[in-house]
């Protein structure tokens, strides 16, 4: 489903518009209401986290305010909130043509990389010529504080479901002088305030172009690895790492690694297994329903229901599914005052594989963990006390939401004006047995919440993973002495 986002995209990306053109409130006007209708007919969960009235109350000061001639940029930056509110990490809003991460600015890029945590930021690296020491602490950009700089850029971005920030915090470490030169400014140079071994400094730097900021990060990619892994750290303690819920022929086969691997953990009497799912952004639906059937103790059912909005045909130009288009008139039902998608294999019971895993298990997220793979995590924390081991949770807040997933087939339209892409998931997949849950916008909390620090970055010291196998081995003595 990503692959045909991304096509789509680019399908839309022919029609571009120069960046410095002016738009006037009538075209304005007219893309506010394609937006708008847009959502109202598309999203799934549009008021799950921001309700009705406070929508209507946002769209009606969004509006007001697009009564005088407007810049592309400017127009995008005026439609942030009512993205924001969504609070849908899947949501898209692509300049045509452009990277979504640097929609405006090909060159006046901040130069140095941050590593962002909490409202301080430290350099992990520098993508122009004159350089500040790795390790040290950013304390402002053009006479403004870090601290500030966070937390304008943090309410603007959409990466993470409901109220959570990890995901926002994970896409600003990547993204930081895109985001930067966006929504606060992309100047001819920068005045940068750091301290370094107590010691306060300032340094002047020349902006850079997106095309080094890509070349730095190709250079700075780890050493390639097969997506699924399952390597063994002692005769009782497994670590498996799935990297992705997607992949393609030339790849590893996915159902033969789970089978070869959980037959294997079988064999070897395993009774720890750590399951690594950082950085993981999901990938196919039907792939977490496949893993967690290794992992339930009794039948189950993945999901309650799959929302979608609407059945009838959009009255706004727009790209989406063919498959689906085909297919809406027999998959989707009406369901009391909403409409339901129904072909999917994890709303009916499934039963556990014969080789599932029944020992201890610990999960390791942070906030890119997300879409299918929250769900996947979710289903795990929901139903862990019917799991015969132990279930454990560690590292960071997921970055989707616990209770429900806006994604799956996406809707497309682009504003006839502003010439933005405006990408919207169809379906609303609320999870099945996640009622128990306390927090109606939280993603899955850790049981051990473990942040990496600039100097484990910096060291490629993997903290979470260190603090995991340390527990393990807590647990063994514990039980060793009881004995």
């Amino acid at each position: 489903m990503k692959r045909l986002l991304i096509i789509s995209f680019l399908f839309l990306a022919q029609h571009r518009v120069l960046i410095g053109q002016t738009l006037t409130p009538e075209q304005l006007q007219t893309d506010f209401t394609r937006f708008r209708t847009a959502l109202n007919e598309v999203h799934p969960e549009m008021y799950r986290y921001t309700p009705k009235p406070v929508f209507d109350s946002l769209f009606s000061v969004t509006a007001a305010q697009l009564n005088r001639p407007m810049a592309q940029q400017e127009f995008y930056v005026t439609m942030n909130p009512l993205l924001v509110a969504l609070r849908d990490g899947h949501i898209k809003w692509i300049v045509s043509g452009k990277d979504e991460h640097y929609p405006f600015y090909a060159d006046k890029l901040f130069p140095v990389k941050l590593y962002v945590l909490g409202e301080k930021a430290w350099v992990t690296g520098n993508y122009g010529s004159v350089t500040v020491p790795d390790g040290a602490e950013v304390t402002a950009i053009n006479g403004k504080p870090m601290a500030d700089i966070i937390r304008t850029l943090l309410p603007r971005m959409t990466f993470a479901d409901g109220n959570r920030i990890g995901g926002k915090l994970e896409d600003l470490n990547r993204y930081f002088s895109g985001y930067y030169a966006t929504f606060i400014e992309a100047p001819t140079t920068f005045n940068l305030a750091y301290q370094i071994g107590g010691e306060a400094k300032t340094i002047t730097l020349q902006p850079v172009t997106e095309q080094t900021i890509k070349a730095y990060a190709e250079t700075h990619k780890a050493s390639p690895q097969k997506p699924f892994r399952l390597t063994f750290t002692d005769p009782q303690t497994a670590l498996m790492t799935i990297e992705r819920f997607m992949g393609d022929k030339k790849e590893q086969d996915y159902t033969q690694f789970l089978a070869d691997s959980f037959r294997e953990i079988k064999q070897k009497n395993v009774q720890n297994l750590v399951l690594d799912l950082r950085d993981n952004e999901g990938g196919e639906e039907s792939w977490g329903v496949q893993l967690y059937r290794y992992f339930a103790g009794q039948p189950f059912r993945y999901y309650d229901h799959i929302r979608v909005r609407q059945k009838k045909s959009y009255s706004f130009p727009a790209w989406t599914s063919k498959l689906y288009r085909m297919a809406k008139g027999l998959a989707v039902k009406k369901r009391g005052t909403d409409y339901v998608f129904t072909w999917h294999r994890g709303l009916r019971k499934t039963k556990p594989k014969a080789d599932a895993y029944h020992g201890n298990l610990y999960v390791l997220l942070n906030g890119t963990s997300f879409s299918v793979t929250t769900e996947f995590a979710a289903r795990l924390h929901a139903d862990r006390q019917r799991r015969p081991g132990e279930t454990v949770f560690i590292g960071q807040e997921s970055g989707g939401g616990y209770k429900v997933n806006s994604s799956g087939i996406f809707t497309i339209t682009q504003l006839p004006n502003s010439k933005i892409d405006l990408g919207i998931g169809m379906f609303g997949f609320n999870m099945a047995n996640v009622a128990a849950y306390p927090y109606t916008d939280r993603g899955i909390i850790p049981d051990h919440r473990v942040e990496p620090t600039v100097d484990d970055v910096l060291n490629h010291n993997d903290r979470v993973m260190s603090y995991t196998l340390t527990l393990i081995q807590s647990k063994k003595g514990a039980l060793t002495k009881s004995q």
